[in-house]
């Protein structure tokens, strides 16, 4: 649009400045100059034109590499969840939402039962092939406006703005069930493993409140009852 108005200004403003040169009669003007104008005003419309399509072109080119890269870089390599970081941000947004309109906040963190065991036994694909499904499970069974995240290593997190404590629990429930019916898999070999979960609930939460201490805690009482199971921090 920008090249087109550029056009058709040119020959108009060629036109405008003969007028205000001398006293031009405007009839006579265009039927000696016609051809001036026309080719003026198709040449300029192309040149124009172009160049906003190609300059158009390479501004897209470079959102779509500078969105790409924010994706990339608030994304976990092997489970293409949400990292530490990108997870921090939102929590912060979240929490500081729920004291404004005072509502419910719930946060889960969910750790793999042995990992190292896994790793040291089967070898460091199986480690992976049971982090990426556990991925896989969390964002199957969380909530659509939640966040599931890697929180680091074998750790992850789950954010759930407007969750009290029941909803917290469902969630927890339905992870540990889903791993119990469903193995992992690396290549053609097939094997299962269990998680601890912790969960933090508040209500009408202030800013100041730390739920991932309080659900880090939750999921200590977790390994050390047994793991395979979600506790609910006091």
């Amino acid at each position: 649009m920008a090249g087109v108005a550029l056009g058709i200004g040119a020959p108009a403003g060629a036109l405008l400045l003969r007028l205000a040169a001398a006293s031009v009669d405007l009839p006579r003007e265009w039927e000696e100059h016609a051809f001036f104008y026309i080719y003026t005003l198709v040449g300029t419309c192309t040149v124009f034109g172009l160049a906003g399509f190609y300059v158009g072109r390479r501004a897209d080119r470079l959102r779509l590499s500078r969105d790409r890269f924010h994706l990339l870089a608030e994304r976990d390599d092997l489970t293409h969840l949400a990292n530490a970081r990108a997870f921090r941000n939102r929590y912060r947004r979240a929490i500081e939402h729920a004291a404004a309109y005072r509502e419910p906040i719930s946060l889960l963190m969910v750790d793999v039962d042995g990992l190292k065991g896994i790793n040291d036994r089967w070898g460091h694909s199986f480690g992976s092939a049971a982090l990426q499904h556990i991925a896989r499970i969390l964002e199957e069974s969380k909530r659509e406006d939640d966040l599931t995240a890697r929180w680091g290593g074998d750790e992850f997190a789950v954010l759930m703005p407007g969750a009290d404590s029941f909803a917290a629990r469902r969630v927890a429930q339905n992870v540990l069930e889903q791993l119990h019916r469903r193995p992992s898999r690396c290549g053609e070999q097939e094997f299962s493993f269990t998680v601890s979960i912790g969960i933090a609930t508040r209500t009408s939460p202030s800013p100041r409140d730390d739920l991932f201490g309080l659900a880090d805690r939750a999921l200590y009482e977790s390994k050390r009852a047994g793991r395979d199971q979600a506790k609910v921090a006091e």
